[in-house]
C-alpha cells in the first residue's frame, strides 16, 4: 500500500487506535443524502426479503416479485449498481456489508460515503484504496481475527475502538465490513445494539439473520459479555449520532449520572 500517513487534520476525528487510518488529502464536504434513494430503499428491501427466504424458504409470490423487480432494474439502467453481499442499513448513515469488490464500486459511490471501516487483518487491495482516494473516503482498519476456532478470542479493545469511530458522526456516512459481512461485522453491530439498549434476544436474532446458516456461539458469547461502558470514555458526546436510545446510554456511562446529580444539587442551592 502506498502513502500511508497518520491523520493530521486538527478539526477532524482523530483516532490513533486504528491499526491503519488513511485520510484523503482534500477537505471533505458535509454528508449528503444518497444519490439514489429510491434504488437504495429497494435494495434494502430486497436484501431483507432474501434473508427471510434463507431462513423460511422462498414463496412463489416473493420469488415472482424478485424476478419482476430485477427486470425493472435493468429497464431503468440500474443493473450496474450492484451492492455487496449482506448489504444493509444499520442506522442512519451507517451501513454494513461483505468485502466490497470492484463491481460494487458504482453502487457504493451512490451512498456518498465519508468513511469505510474494515475489520480484516490483511492488507487492503490497491484497487479499493484507489477507489477511496478518488472519492475522498477516509479508511479505517481495525483488524480482528476470524473467530472460527474455539480458542480464538475477539480483542475487546479493537471492538471498542471500532465502535468509537462508528459513534462519531463526523465519520458518517460510514460502511463497516469484514470478508462475508457476517461474524466479525455481526459482533461489532451486536455490541453497538447493546449501546442502544436492545435486548439480547433481539440482538442475537439480528446476528443470526446475517450469519445464517453459520452462527457462532463464541460470537454471541462475546456480545453478551462485552462491557459497553468501555466505549463512552473514548467518544465525544458532542458528536454522537442522533440514534435511538444512544443518549440514554451516554447518560448512564460511569460518572455521568453523578455529574448530573451534582449539577442538580448546585442548581437547587442557588
Amino acid at each position: 500500500m502506498r502513502g500511508i500517513e497518520a491523520p493530521q487534520a486538527p478539526n477532524g476525528p482523530i483516532d490513533y487506535s486504528a491499526l491503519l487510518c488513511r485520510r484523503p488529502s482534500s477537505d471533505i464536504e458535509p454528508p449528503k443524502q444518497p444519490g439514489r434513494l429510491d434504488f437504495l430503499h429497494r435494495i434494502l428491501k430486497e436484501n431483507e426479503q432474501k434473508r427471510d427466504e434463507e431462513e423460511d424458504g422462498p414463496s412463489e409470490l416473493v420469488a415472482s416479485t424478485h424476478t419482476l423487480e430485477s427486470v425493472s432494474a435493468r429497464d431503468r439502467g440500474d443493473a450496474s449498481l450492484i451492492p455487496p453481499e449482506n448489504f444493509a442499513m444499520v442506522n442512519s448513515w451507517l451501513y454494513r456489508s461483505s468485502f466490497p469488490k470492484k463491481k460494487h464500486f458504482p453502487f457504493l459511490k451512490t451512498l456518498g460515503l465519508r468513511s469505510v471501516l474494515t475489520l480484516i487483518l490483511e492488507d487492503y487491495p490497491e484497487q479499493n484504496i484507489q477507489f477511496l482516494d478518488e472519492n475522498g473516503i477516509t479508511f479505517f482498519q481495525y483488524g480482528i481475527p476470524g473467530n472460527k476456532e474455539p480458542f480464538v478470542q475477539i480483542p475487546e479493545q479493537t471492538v471498542t475502538a471500532a465502535l468509537a469511530t462508528i459513534l462519531d458522526q463526523r465519520n458518517h456516512p460510514i460502511l463497516i465490513h469484514c470478508n462475508k459481512g457476517k461474524h466479525r461485522t455481526g459482533c461489532v453491530i451486536g455490541c453497538l445494539r447493546k449501546l442502544q439498549q436492545w435486548s439480547l434476544t433481539t440482538i442475537f436474532d439480528e446476528y443470526r439473520r446475517f450469519s445464517y446458516p453459520k452462527a457462532r456461539s463464541m460470537d454471541q458469547e462475546f456480545i453478551e459479555l462485552y462491557q459497553e461502558s468501555a466505549v463512552w470514555p473514548e467518544i465525544n458526546p458532542k458528536y454522537l449520532p442522533d440514534w435511538a436510545v444512544l443518549v440514554k446510554g451516554e447518560l448512564s456511562r460511569p460518572g455521568a449520572l453523578q455529574e448530573e446529580k451534582d449539577e442538580d444539587s448546585d442548581m437547587r442551592g442557588m
